[in-house]
């Protein structure tokens, strides 16, 4: 069962380890990124960021697809780190959207999606803390709405969230 999927450009770090893993009672987590799938330096990092008592894998975006797919991954509870909205909607896309062979209950649709931080970058407005967005972004945000069923902005578990919905209509 995936109990969080998580955008934050800095995938596993301490903030994460720490609070959000255990904060979602994960047993394992799945970091989603194809260039870390390229970079054995990084997917190094990662695996010394996880928590000793966690099960850590690191996929490309199919390859999670894949992994969330299999009905051996019923059993644990994920929690799912992407880099980019746009990972976290291909994604989703892929894992929610019904699949003939195996009907319509999948084993691990994703349902809530916890936007972290994204850095500044040109063309980008800050949206909320430590969140900054540009127009792709926020059309891949209400794209992903149509796929899950809550969207939240926060940084940690103990921070009030903020609703999509409520962050857009401050943007006019």
């Amino acid at each position: 069962m995936v109990k969080l999927l998580r955008v934050d450009e800095r995938l596993l770090h301490g903030q994460v380890a720490l609070n959000w893993v255990n904060n979602t009672g994960a047993s394992s987590i799945l970091i989603a990124n194809d260039d870390v799938m390229v970079n054995e330096m990084s997917r190094m990092a990662l695996q010394l960021a996880k928590p000793a008592d966690k099960k850590l894998a690191i996929r490309s975006i199919d390859g999670a697809c894949e992994l969330l797919k299999d009905s051996r991954s019923a059993d644990a509870t994920i929690f799912i780190i992407v880099r980019t909205i746009a990972d976290a909607l291909r994604l989703v896309k892929k894992v929610n959207t019904p699949d003939e062979a195996m009907g319509i209950n999948k084993v691990n649709n994703i349902n809530k999606v916890n936007i972290g931080g994204i850095k500044k970058k040109e063309g980008s407005k800050l949206i909320a803390a430590a969140v900054y967005l540009n127009d792709a972004e926020r059309e891949n945000l209400r794209e992903l709405k149509g796929y899950v069923d809550h969207i939240e902005f926060r940084m940690l578990p103990s921070d009030s969230a903020k609703s999509l919905e409520s962050v857009l209509s401050k943007e006019g």
